[in-house]
């Protein structure tokens, strides 16, 4: 068998910045933990994962916020099991971005446009399916992450209004951003450990807030456990609602190229599954429950609700009564946004240069504009998200998601692409099939 070092490196550029010695100790580490066993091995999975948080940190965003949040209050505990169920059956499709990652090394966009045509490639995939999502989502994320600020200062007594704070907000998301994929890989360290310890406050945060407002463990349970919608078309909506504000095209792709970014290879796709259940599937799952139950123990037969993230979050923190549970909550809540954001400027510079072919380099100025595209959002601040242009979209990529995922589905099962590392699992196929 070849040694770490004689494996063929990443075809991605951004893979350059990781050096050959951290690959290799990388792979001697992953050894030691596999011999360790699945238990004692884990930490040193969930220390050397990255990309899967950052994709849980993507897709725990304003949208799916509101979504969990409304659940709570109109439906009390009865939909935790959407959540689990919706993030469950992605994984599937997330699993095959790792195989394309780490056993084919290959340009997953590139190799979709010379097999299934540049249209399916470029303009549904790159254009629709990242692109756009990037730059017509960060607009609810900045009135989110605008209105949280807002709101934590006038709790402490000062004013710092939307219209005032938005340069902070972009400032940060988009320092953190901006250093992604530099020399060394330390601006990736970064960004990673900073959704990380993000994924880590939301937790806390919110759990601190769950043990004030209590909760009703045996219908949570049942909740989690025992299927439920509101009949007729208002569960067939709901359902379809949750399930894709769950893991979609943009969250596949990222993945992708996220593991890429970090030069992964043949020995790293055990890393990268793990990192899927322990950084995303985890965070999302535990996030989700937490707000459910919040605002099931708060505002659930309330009467007339609000509709937005920033309406709900105003109307749940008087209740929380505590001030430090106020704090906890906004200061928890303000990170969904702000690690989302981060994830939309990475989304974007990633799939307008597959968009285009072109070579990314973090240091040209290229690559720093489209990063930086989506903080247009900033507009949000004074003026509503584009509603139905955000309702256009998402129609879109329902069937966007639909015609990239079986075109993935193909390029997974091809023999002559995959060669033994094709999948040859019925109920890997079948669980591809069932989310697309």
């Amino acid at each position: 068998m070849a040694e770490a070092s004689d494996r063929p490196r990443s075809p991605y550029p951004l893979a350059d910045a990781v050096p050959e010695a951290e690959l290799r100790q990388q792979v001697e580490d992953l050894s030691a933990a596999r011999a360790r066993g699945p238990v004692l091995g884990l930490p040193t999975y969930v220390r050397l994962g990255g990309p899967g948080v950052i994709g849980a940190a993507l897709t725990l965003g304003a949208g799916t916020m509101t979504s969990s949040m409304l659940a709570g209050a109109e439906f009390g505990y009865r939909t935790l099991w959407i959540f689990w169920v919706a993030a469950g059956s992605g994984m599937f499709m997330m699993a095959a971005m790792g195989r394309f990652t780490c056993q084919g090394q290959f340009d997953v966009i590139e190799k979709q446009a010379e097999l299934h045509g540049w249209f399916l490639a470029r303009v549904l995939t790159a254009l629709v399916g990242m692109v756009t999502v990037a730059l017509v989502f960060n607009f609810g994320q900045v009135a989110l992450g605008t209105h949280l600020i807002d709101s934590i200062a006038e709790t402490a007594g000062m004013s710092f209004p939307q219209e005032y704070n938005w340069p902070l907000y972009v400032l940060v998301t988009s320092w953190i951003a901006l250093g992604y994929g530099r020399a060394g890989s330390g601006g990736t360290k970064l960004l990673e450990r900073f959704m990380k310890w993000s994924l880590a406050a939301m937790v806390l945060c919110f759990a601190g807030c769950l043990m004030v407002v209590g909760v009703d463990w045996p219908a949570a349970l049942r909740g989690t456990l025992v299927p439920w919608l509101p009949r007729g078309v208002l569960g067939i909506d709901l359902f379809i609602a949750s399930t894709a504000a769950a893991i979609g095209v943009a969250d596949w792709v990222l993945f992708h190229y996220t593991g890429h970014a970090r030069g992964w290879r043949r020995e790293h796709e055990g890393l990268a599954r793990v990192d899927l259940v322990a950084g995303f599937f985890v965070p999302f799952c535990v996030v989700n429950f937490l707000i459910v139950c919040v605002f099931a123990g708060t505002l659930y037969g309330a009467g007339d609700l609000p509709e937005t993230a920033a309406e709900l979050s105003r109307a749940l923190v008087p209740l929380l009564g505590e001030t430090v549970a106020q704090y906890a909550f906004m200061i928890g809540f303000l990170a969904v946004p702000v690690t989302s954001t981060i994830g939309l400027c990475l989304l974007s510079a990633i799939g307008i240069h597959a968009l285009f072919g072109w070579q990314p380099d973090v240091r040209s100025w290229r690559w720093k504009v489209c990063l930086l595209l989506p903080q247009v959002g900033f507009l949000a601040a004074w003026y509503p998200s584009p509603v139905m242009l955000i309702i256009i979209i998402a129609a879109a990529l329902s069937l966007t998601n639909n015609i990239v995922g079986w075109s993935f589905y193909m390029m997974l099962n091809d023999r002559k692409l995959m060669g033994a590392a094709r999948s040859r699992s019925r109920i890997w196929n079948l669980g591809i099939m069932v989310q697309v």
